[in-house]
This record gives C-alpha cells, structure tokens and sequence, in this order.
C-alpha cells in the first residue's frame, strides 16, 4: 500500500494569502515542507513545492533502512517565491496529476497524510479518487474548522482565556486604529511591544516595538525603534512595516516579556485519548533554532502548567480536532509561565520524532539513555553532498553503532542550504558540544 504524504506548509489554515507573504519566508516554507519526507515510508509519494535532489533522497532512503521513497514537486525548479502546494497543483491537466495517476495505476496508493488537516488537503485527497486521510498514524475525519480556530492566534486568545489558561496581556485588533490603541495602550505599561500577524509562523510575522534601541528580541524578525510615543508616529511605523488588520486578517498587541525559557508541550490528540507525547526547549541562539527533548523535561515542567496544557489538549479534542498538537508555553521574567498559541498540524517536533523512529530510537530516547536537539535552518555554504563529506570527516555523522551523531533533516530551500539537523547524544552537554562543532562551518 502507498501513502501519499504532503508538505503543504504555507496553506491559508497557518498562514495570510501570498501577496502578503515575503520571499523569505516562502522559501523557509518550502524547506520546511521537506522535513515530511520523513513521515513517507518504504514506496510512499512525498510532494513538497521544490525539487528533493537526489542525493538527499537517497541519503533519506538509506537512514529509512533502505526504504524506495519517491519524490515530486509542485515546482520544477527552486525559484524566488516558491509557492505552497494548492488544489490547483492536483488539476486534471497537470504533469503532477499525470504522474500521480501512472502511480495510482502501478500501485495502490491507500490514503494522504497532509502537513495541516485542512480544506486544501481534503480538496486534494478528493481529486486523488477520494482518498482516506491520514494524521499521526490515525484516519481522520478533517474538520476544517477545528484546524483554523487551532492555528489562528486571535482564536487561541479566546479559547484559552475561557479555560482560564494564563496568556500574555494584549489586544485582538480589526483596524489600524485598534493597532495603534493597542500599541500605545501596551507601551504605557511596557518598553517592549510585540504585533503578531493572526495566521503566521517561524516570527516572520512579528514585530517589536520598542522604547529602548539596540535590544534584541526572541520570536520576532523585526524591530521598531519608538522615538515619538504618540499616534500619528505610532501609525506611521505601523505602516512603514506593512501591517494591515482586519475581520479576516487581525493583527495581536501583546506586551513583550522575556523569556527565560520557552517549551513546547506535545500531544497526540485521538479519539478515544489524548497522549501527552513529549516536551521540548525551544532554543532561539537569537532566532528560532530549534529543540531538544528528553525524558527529564517533563519531570521539571511545574504541576500546573502540565494541567492547564492538558486543558487545552482536552478542548481540541472536544473541537473536532484529531492528530498532533503542539501547546508553545513561555516562562517569562518576572510573570512566570503562559501560554503563546497552540498548533493543530504536523511541525519540527513530528519531523524529528519521525527521525528517531526511523533510526529506531524513540525508546532510548522516552527512557532518558539518549536525547535529542534539532537545528533549524543553519547557513553552510557547501552542497549537500560535501556537507555530508565534511560531517563525516569531522567524525560527527550519526553512528549507528553507538547510536549518536549528527543527521542532515532537511537540505534546505536549495541544495546547498540552510539546512536543518538532527543530533542524537547520551546527553543534553555532549548533543551541545556537536551542535557547536556543526555551528563552526556556519557562514554568515
């Protein structure tokens, strides 16, 4: 039986259309997309919105146990602003249709497992002969619905105020009016202000206003110095950044704080039970970088935060909402521990579990005899095969036979980066030392 597995990150359920969208982070997606090639087994089809080279797919193949993965595109090419896959890449008259069907015809393809469960994903499936979806392991039924309210910041300040789950002080804003409100209204008790877009990821989408120059803030990409702390230079640097509210599109002020520590708290949402699957520190080194989870993480996260994420994973469930979920919690100084958003979709933490499985590892690594840190879009500028070379010559390449090393998870938008990594250690210090051995062939 053949699975079809989608990288289609960037769809309209987690992200604003693409006109909004800046070429960066469209190519971030489509590098992102192909961390799913991990999910695809032995004579599955992976379809990502650029090319998986050869060589990278061979090297997944044979980290798979000899697997026979096949890869297509939505794209032939890496261009400038790859676009996320859509419906109309699945029209009857397109090349991808056309080899799709041949495969249809050659084997049984059985189900599609999508990046988001969503309405572009059923779409999909159906012109594929109505497939069966599949979502962390289980046939789902999508709700569309439940995906939107679950990938939708604005939502998320709803719900989990409801359920009396600690949230960051702020404003939900339709108009640029709210914005400045909310912006002025944020920094009378703040230096720091943080506007996030509604649909967004990665911090692309976020912006920090501030009072102090030359600070540096975790989650966001830019930053706006505050000279004039009234309306019309408030309005101003809001436009010069590009930020537009609406009903549909609203724009989230939140008073900024900073972090001590910021976890992500995974479940498996499924019908009959929710599985609390695992805990990660998400590192940021000063951008977002990646994570590490072990078994002791868990143990360490305070009672009560563990019972309100439970709160939450009980309300996706009670939504509609079936397959993984992700709760991203900060512990910020001075105001302890909150909730940012919650995350109804496949992410890093499905990609890399899918790498510890493939290597048969997740029992070392549920039972504490080996951990795990993931790196996240690091600038090498060498193709992939020569960092493969380099890995190996540095003796930092995974070893199957004390099952430690350093894995390349994705190869990036081009072959030659940035690229994602995995490393499997006996410990956080010693995963450490290789991450910063990986670091030294960064280039700026």
């Amino acid at each position: 039986m053949t699975k079809v597995v989608l990288g289609n990150i960037g769809s309209h359920s987690m992200a604003p259309s693409v006109h909004m969208l800046s070429d960066r982070f469209l190519q971030a997606n489509a590098a992102a997309a192909k961390r799913m090639i991990w999910l695809a087994d032995n004579r599955d089809v992976f379809i990502a919105p650029t090319p998986v080279s050869a060589a990278f797919l061979n090297y997944v193949n044979q980290l798979k146990g000899g697997s026979n993965i096949v890869s297509l595109s939505t794209s032939s090419v890496c261009n400038k602003r790859p676009l996320p896959i859509s419906e109309q890449d699945f029209a009857a008259a397109s090349d991808l249709s056309k080899s799709l069907t041949r495969m249809c015809q050659e084997s049984q393809v059985s189900e599609l497992e999508p990046y988001i469960p969503d309405e572009v994903a059923v779409s999909i499936a159906k012109s594929l002969g109505d497939l069966p979806i599949t979502f962390s392991g289980q046939r789902v039924a999508v709700n569309s619905e439940a995906t939107l309210i679950l990938n939708d910041k604005a939502k998320f300040r709803e719900f989990a105020s409801k359920l009396g789950v600690p949230i960051a002080p702020g404003y939900t804003c339709t108009n640029t009016q709210e914005v400045v409100d909310g912006v002025l209204g944020a920094l009378s008790v703040s230096d720091h202000v943080i506007l996030k877009m509604a649909r967004h990821s990665g911090g692309d989408g976020n912006v920090v206003f501030t009072k102090r120059a030359n600070d540096s803030f975790q989650g966001a990409m830019r930053t706006v110095f505050v000279l004039k702390n009234d309306r019309e230079s408030i309005r101003t640097s809001i436009s010069e950044v590009g930020l537009t509210a609406s009903v549909e599109e609203p724009v989230i002020v939140e008073v900024y704080a900073e972090n001590e520590n910021s976890i992500g708290v995974h479940f498996d949402i499924r019908t009959g039970e929710i599985e609390l699957v695992g805990v990660a520190t998400i590192l940021f080194n000063p951008g977002y970088g990646g994570a590490y989870w072990g078994e002791s993480l868990l143990t360490n996260l305070p009672s009560d935060v563990v019972e309100w994420c439970q709160r939450l994973g009980d309300y996706t469930r009670q939504v509609g909402y079936r397959g993984p979920l992700s709760v991203d919690v900060v512990k910020a100084k001075g105001a302890g521990f909150f909730a940012c958003e919650v995350n109804g979709r496949h992410g890093g933490f499905s990609s890399v579990r899918a790498v510890s499985a493939s290597l048969k590892l997740e029992g070392a690594i549920r039972s504490g005899s080996r951990v795990v840190l993931s790196r996240n879009g690091v600038p090498i500028k060498l193709q992939f095969p020569q960092l493969i070379e380099s890995l190996e010559k540095m003796g930092l390449h995974y070893n199957s036979a004390n099952s430690c090393g350093v894995i390349v998870a994705v190869e990036g938008h081009e072959e030659n980066g940035p690229f994602d990594f995995v490393i499997i250690e006996r410990d956080v210090d010693r995963a450490v030392r290789l991450e910063a051995e990986i670091l030294r062939l960064r280039t700026s």
